[in-house]
């Protein structure tokens, strides 16, 4: 579903096309599945015309000064986040969080930092995984900002309906992600949010809800690819798993921006 927006408003606001949930290289449980780095993911985003985007690695926020620079230099605002594995093994999106995935690592953790200047969102909350948070999120509704509506979809099996449903039902923004493990996800289902650049800014406008969810359904074609390529990677990695040295040249000793 492509969206037509305008950029007539207040001052500094406009339309900015953004990414929120990615992984790369540097991912510590999904390095076999990502080739590329994380210099080559926001090269990617920047060509398709993207100017908002989070790496959100599993238990890992790899966002530094540097590689924000980098995203800076090329018209992207960088924003920090991780996916963080909460009470476990529930799959939950965290931005901008001055602290180690160890301190985030229950609902109640996270409750206990969240703030003005964070967003948590469900992410794929109701596929068919473990990992997915299904009930719990009602059950928690208060801890989330925000819900995802994943760009891993066909026009016959589609597990987002529900939680567009439950978006509705509490009043939450429900935004588009890719969940990007492959570069070739990019650009077809994404979040249009009315924002001034800057992490603080791009948060505070998904808290209130300006946002546009513009969604392209997978071809069958696509989305068994994606899982061959999965199960392919899973036996014959696309890389080593990260050493400790490796993401400590990219990710900050204490994330989070306020800007």
């Amino acid at each position: 579903m492509q969206v037509i927006l305008e950029n007539s408003g207040k001052s500094g606001e406009r339309w900015l096309k953004a990414e929120l949930h990615t992984h790369c290289s540097l991912d510590p449980e999904d390095y076999r599945m990502c080739a590329h780095s994380a210099e080559e993911l926001i090269r990617e985003a920047a060509g398709l015309g993207y100017q908002v985007l989070a790496i959100t690695c599993h238990n890992l926020d790899v966002w530094s000064r540097e590689l924000s620079e980098y995203a800076e230099s090329l018209g992207i605002t960088l924003i920090p986040g991780m996916e963080v594995h909460a009470e476990g093994r529930f799959h939950t999106l965290l931005y901008n969080f001055s602290t180690s995935w160890k301190n985030l690592n229950t609902f109640e953790k996270i409750r206990a930092r969240r703030g003005p200047d964070t967003l948590v969102v469900a992410p794929h909350p109701y596929f068919p995984a473990w990992t997915s948070l299904g009930s719990l999120l009602e059950k928690n509704i208060d801890l989330f900002d925000a819900v995802e509506f994943s760009g891993f979809f066909t026009r016959r099996l589609n597990f987002n309906r529900r939680a567009a449903r439950i978006a509705l039902k509490h009043g939450r923004p429900l935004i588009g992600n890719s969940d990007a493990h492959m570069l070739w996800q990019l650009g077809r289902t994404f979040t249009w949010v009315r924002a001034e650049p800057g992490v603080q800014s791009v948060i505070g406008a998904i808290r209130r809800g300006q946002v546009r969810v513009e969604s392209n359904a997978l071809s069958f074609q696509k989305a068994a690819s994606w899982w061959a390529v999965a199960v392919s990677r899973y036996f014959f990695p696309a890389h080593l798993r990260p050493t400790r040295s490796r993401i400590g040249s990219y990710a900050a000793h204490t994330p989070g921006v306020s800007r």
